[in-house]
């Protein structure tokens, strides 16, 4: 069934405040960052193997074996880094236990609605690049159906410099949000501090 799920549940103060926890924007920067550095890490493998797909009539094609895993690592990354502004400007969507208004995997979608991601309208390419094959090649072998098959795209060094230095930026800048405070629903109230090399993506 397609749309919207309905949540019937209901639940507790206590459960509420627990989610609010578990979703607080820290735990969504911490998230991309670790997922940021498994990318890096394959992203540094690449060159290693590589597989080419040969077809009677069609050119060959050939891929290195870590481009899926990188680009699905980073796409994920971006995700949860645009997530973690998201719940940091908008304290409600983690408010009724439950995600609200942010389970899309469209990163334009996320992007454009947060006020404090920089250069949003200039990096947009990247944003769709990523979620574009995060919704078909990357995550699952073939789209939902025969109009939605797409070949393996390639992880281009244009793409994943440009992907890098937004993850830094966002990275740096959602420590300095964080040094600040957040305050979430029901009293929730927390504030970080980072070390210089505390989850700073090269």
């Amino acid at each position: 069934m397609n749309g919207p799920r309905k949540r019937n549940k209901s639940f507790t103060h206590g459960e509420k405040l627990n989610f609010v926890n578990a979703a607080n924007p820290h735990q969504w920067l911490l998230t991309a960052v670790n997922l940021h550095d498994q990318a890096l890490t394959l992203w540094c493998n690449r060159g290693r193997s590589h597989t080419t797909m040969s077809r009677a009539g069609h050119s060959s094609v050939t891929w290195d074996d870590t481009n899926r895993a990188t680009f699905l690592l980073a796409a994920f990354a971006m995700e949860n880094m645009l997530k973690a502004f998201l719940v940091y400007e908008y304290p409600t969507t983690v408010a009724e236990g439950y995600l609200k208004d942010i389970t899309t995997h469209d990163l334009w979608r996320l992007a454009e609605r947060s006020s404090l991601v920089p250069f949003k309208v200039r990096d947009r390419w990247v944003f769709e690049a990523l979620a574009d094959g995060n919704e078909s090649w990357a995550r699952y072998p073939c789209g939902r159906d025969a109009d939605n098959v797409q070949p393996e795209g390639q992880l281009t060094s244009r793409l994943w410099l440009r992907y890098c230095a937004m993850m830094k930026s966002y990275t740096r800048k959602m420590h300095k949000l964080l040094t600040k405070g957040w305050t979430g629903p029901y009293g929730y109230y927390g504030a970080w501090t980072f070390s210089d090399h505390t989850h700073s993506p090269p």
